[in-house]
């Protein structure tokens, strides 16, 4: 059955997932519609997709079966007040925004009809992680269109305690600048021992790569990864060493539960803004 998605913000998580739907042929360009304040991003999209675009966000959902919200936090509690009262009761509201929980938008909508998600930033390539949650009661159809729209930027992840989305921000959002970070810090190392610039970065993201696979191939713990490459006395051995010494693990821990606490405090102040 045809439907029509429309988003309200058309930013790049949008694009890509615009790009891959059209690419994949799940949609049609006249099925999409996009709001944009800037109309000189409504006709980049417009020239490149041959989606309809407008700077009316009301246009766009009275006129959507899917609502994805891709707008930023601080912004959100002017957009719900702008477009309440142009949801149609049948439609389904996706939100990509870090923080905005389900009972905020529902509230912020006075519409029962919502979900909510935390893709990634390897997403753009379409190798990224999207991590999702509804109402147990959504519909078969609901659920299949969700999957269609995040499935063509990587894998996807529903978990039915919606908690489990605000874990995901902190470990699946901020998780690639916490690894290009830990990717930086081995160039680091490997220019300190003399290594040449161009061999580092091919050896480090291709260990990297490779490793990851491995891991995902396993159905073993990580842990027995690391026993198998390291020796007593051997060189694994003394990396690890000092990584202890460093607090390495514990810093990771540390650095994960501080981007947690900041979206559980983003959304207290999404509904302090909205109460």
């Amino acid at each position: 059955m045809s439907w029509t998605l429309g988003f309200v913000g058309c930013g790049v998580m949008a694009e890509v997932m615009i790009a891959g739907l059209l690419e994949e042929g799940l949609l049609a360009p006249n099925q999409i519609l996009a709001s944009n304040r800037r109309e000189s991003r409504g006709a980049e999209l417009r020239d490149a997709y041959g989606i309809r675009t407008t700077t009316d966000n009301r246009e766009v959902v009275s006129a959507s079966d899917v609502i994805v919200l891709s707008v930023k936090p601080q912004t959100l509690a002017g957009v719900l007040s702008e477009i309440t009262d142009s949801v149609p009761s049948s439609a389904l509201v996706l939100s990509i925004v870090a923080g905005a929980s389900m009972r905020v938008l529902s509230q912020g909508l006075d519409h029962k009809r919502v979900a909510r998600c935390m893709p990634n930033l390897p997403c753009r390539i379409r190798e990224g992680m999207t991590v999702w949650a509804a109402p147990a009661d959504t519909t078969d159809t609901d659920v299949d269109r969700i999957e269609q729209i995040l499935g063509v930027m990587g894998g996807v992840i529903r978990v039915d305690d919606e908690s489990h989305v605000d874990k995901a921000t902190a470990v699946n959002g901020t998780g690639p600048a916490i690894v290009a970070q830990f990717v930086k810090a081995m160039l680091e190392g490997a220019a300190y021992i003399g290594e040449s610039r161009s061999v580092a970065k091919e050896t480090v993201l291709a260990t990297l790569v490779g490793t990851a696979k491995m891991l995902q191939q396993s159905d073993g713990h990580v842990a027995e990864l690391i026993d198998e490459v390291t020796s007593p006395g051997g060189t694994t051995s003394r990396a690890l060493q000092v990584l202890k010494q460093g607090r390495f693990s514990a810093v990771l821990t540390e650095s994960v539960d501080a981007a947690y606490q900041r979206t559980l405090e983003l959304g207290a102040q999404l509904e302090d803004t909205l109460s």
